[in-house]
This record gives C-alpha cells, structure tokens and sequence, in this order.
C-alpha cells in the first residue's frame, strides 16, 4: 500500500480552540433531514427516482439522515439494545476473556470486547491531543452461515445473545442490499452496477456503551471527532442523546431521537467513489446525561478486494480522479492506522 498516493478524503478541519468549542458545545439548529423509505420500499410509482433524487441531496449537502419506514421490525432493534445492556452488564473479567483483535481480513474484522478506547489509531481522530474515549464496545461481524469458530468471539452463558444479534446485524445487512440501486440511480449508473463489489461485503456490529460523562472540554469525548470509513454506518439509538454532527454551516448539531428511525451516514468510501461528490460527514459523541448510553452502528461495505476507483459518472474532461484506486481492505487498514 506503500506506493498508493494517499489522499485524506475526510477533509479539513482547524484544530484550535475556537473549532473545539463548537464541537464541544452544539449549538446549530440546521436540520438533519429524513429520508422516507416507504415509497421505494413498497415499489410506489416513480418510488425509486423521488428517494434516489432525495438521497443524492442528502449526501451532497449534509451526509446524515434518519431513516424512517426502513422495514426492521422495531423487535429486532429492541433486541439487540437487550443484548448490548445484557452484555455490558457482565463483571469485567468475563468481558476480558473476549480479548479485541485487530485482523484486518473481513472474514475475521476487529472483533471482541474493547475497554475505555484503547484502540486509538492516528488515522480517525481529526483532532491532535485527544484523550482516550470514554466508552467500551464489543464488535462482531457476520458469520453469513460460516462453522469457522474463530470468525467472531461470544460470550459464554448468555442464552440467545449470539442469534440475536446476527439476525439483526443480517436484517442491516440487507437494508445496506436494498440500497444499492438507489445509489446507482442517484449516480446515473446502470441499477445492478454497485452489485459486483458486495460478493462478500464489510458488515460488522459494535454495541456501544457510554458511562456519564460528568466534565466537558480538555478534549475529553466518549467518541472524538471523526468521519466512519465503510459506504454507510446505520445506527440505533435508544433513548439517550449525546451525538452530535457537524453541519454544513461548520456549526455542530446535537442529534435528536426519533423513535422508529435509524440514523445513516455515509462514510469515506463513497466520498472516494463519488469524487468528493458525496459527504463523510463528521461526528463525536459525548455523554452528559446522569445515565448510561448505548448505542449500536452496523458498518455496510463492500466487500475486501472489491477495487475502490472513482465511479464513471463522477469524473471527465476538467474533473479528474482525486483518488487512486486502492482495495477496500487496504482503505481500511489505512484508516485503522496503516495495519495490515
């Protein structure tokens, strides 16, 4: 990867104290807007044009949406939040025998249990001098039928924990699926065009906890400020806040919950195939609230040697490629700090 010219497709942000207090402090009531499903979903007539045209506005403007009408039954979804509580509930010496791997394959991905953001990497934090996250996840990916039991780490006596979050990550997945003519529409592409790079795609859980965060400021975040790499991150949010984006005015953006949504955004994949045409937007998290928060991201990729180049319609005469072809493994494993 060493001779692949390397461009930061996250873009710019100043790192003095006047940017930290707008991440710190949110104060901007510009509008994270939502994106209806429905009329895709149930083949309405001219259903995919009017969500694919609203897609394309979203990702060229803003880069995060609610999702509503998205088809997951909300038992999935209260599921996996029993699972994530069920799991962070545990004494900390039966989380510690799911020791966090950092294989960067998608077929085994960064898997088990991480405490307090040990795995601060120099490539996804946009801020210099940024403590440790005050969080801990415990992250997974799709076994897609696999007997390989060292794909994923589980925990031990937790009846129903395994099945019920792969039936919820697999309900993601084919969300991310569903998606794909949507984005080839809103591109101008052929509808099955994405198809060939999602043989085998990126889709991995995290279950999220955030203890009270009772200090804000000196660059203490549960998450810090950064972008997500895959081609979308779908998040669940239960019914803490403590999110917040970084809108186009520059201002940040506290997220609200809205019961019945996921909230998307797109990553730097699709900044990287769109040629800078669609957003990654920025995002941290920190918890002010008296009470623990939990959050669980699915992160829908495509799959590890699928070539990342900038799509056909979206370069040309006057509108070279800003970006040079390089694996979706390889755009990971510079993300996550240059392993491999």
């Amino acid at each position: 990867m060493d001779d692949v010219k390397m461009r930061d497709p996250r873009g710019e942000m100043r790192d003095d104290e006047g940017t930290v207090a707008l991440i710190d402090y949110p104060d901007s009531l510009e509008e994270i807007p939502t994106l209806d499903f429905a009329p895709y979903l149930e083949s309405q007539a001219g259903g995919l044009d009017a969500v694919a045209a609203k897609l394309r506005e979203i990702s060229k403007t803003v880069g995060f949406f609610y999702l509503k009408n998205h088809g997951i039954p909300q038992s999935l979804i209260d599921g996996a939040f029993a699972e994530n509580r069920r799991f962070h509930a545990l004494p900390e010496r039966e989380k510690a025998k799911l020791p966090w791997s950092e294989k960067r394959s998608l077929k085994f991905g960064y898997k088990g249990y991480l405490h307090q953001d040990g795995y601060a990497q120099a490539n996804t934090s946009l801020l210099s001098n940024v403590k440790p996250g005050l969080y801990a996840q415990f992250t997974f990916v799709d076994e897609d039928g696999s007997s390989d039991p060292t794909m994923n780490l589980w925990p031990e006596n937790l009846p129903g924990f395994r099945e019920n979050l792969l039936a919820y990550n697999r309900a993601v997945g084919k969300l991310g699926r569903q998606f794909l003519p949507l984005w080839c529409r809103s591109l101008n592409l052929p509808l099955d065009y994405l198809d060939r790079y999602f043989d085998a795609p990126h889709l991995q859980q995290a279950l999220l906890h955030y203890p009270p965060q009772t200090e804000i400021g000196n660059r203490q975040y549960g998450i810090r400020p950064h972008t997500d790499n895959a081609m979308m991150t779908f998040l669940a949010q239960a019914n803490i806040p403590g999110l917040a984006v970084r809108m186009p005015s520059g201002r940040w953006r506290a997220v609200d919950i809205i019961p019945g949504t996921l909230l998307v955004n797109t990553g730097n994949t699709i900044v990287r195939w769109t040629n800078e045409e669609y957003l990654s937007t920025k995002h941290r998290v920190i918890n002010t609230n008296t009470v623990d928060r939990y959050s669980i991201p699915v992160f829908f990729g495509p799959s590890d040697n699928a070539l990342i180049e900038v799509l056909p319609t979206c370069q040309g005469p006057g509108r070279p490629p800003l970006y040079e072809p390089i694996t979706y493994g390889d755009l990971r494993a510079w993300y996550h700090g240059g392993r491999k």
